[in-house]
């Protein structure tokens, strides 16, 4: 698989931010407290914060009184999002194969496994295009 953990950790990274909004806590969040809390080491946390800015979906602010805050409300965020977000395009199962077999029989493996791989992978972004941050957060309290 080809996806990093970085959008593992960014998902929560979201859910983190978002769930403090909603306790009304409405200042930006300090990177060094998002980094403590979910155990994610700050050169990560920076690199997903980077996305997740480039995104749109937060915007940061320096200073004393500075940290993150969401750009979205968690209703307009999808784990789509944040995986298009973090992984940019990059494919989740890598279908390059370069086997030295050549013919028909091997050229049609390749292609009927990489279509399988393929098909994978857009099934599971409809699924996570169906489930936003508000769901999530909705279900935390479940």
């Amino acid at each position: 698989m080809s996806f990093s953990m970085s959008f593992s950790k960014s998902i929560l990274v979201v859910i983190f931010i978002s769930d403090k909004i909603r306790q009304g806590q409405f200042e930006f969040l300090s990177t060094k407290y998002i980094s403590e809390i979910l155990n994610i080491p700050k050169p990560t946390l920076v690199k997903i914060l980077q996305n997740l800015t480039t995104a749109g979906m937060i915007e940061t602010k320096e200073g004393k009184q500075g940290g993150i805050r969401l750009m979205k409300s968690p209703s307009d965020i999808t784990i789509l999002d944040i995986l298009e977000a973090m992984e940019k395009g990059k494919p989740l199962f890598n279908t390059s194969f370069n086997i030295l077999a050549e013919g028909k029989r091997p050229n049609n493996a390749q292609k009927s496994v990489a279509y399988l791989l393929n098909d994978a992978e857009g099934q599971m972004k409809i699924s996570l295009g169906k489930k936003s941050i508000e769901e999530i957060l909705v279900e935390m309290n479940g």
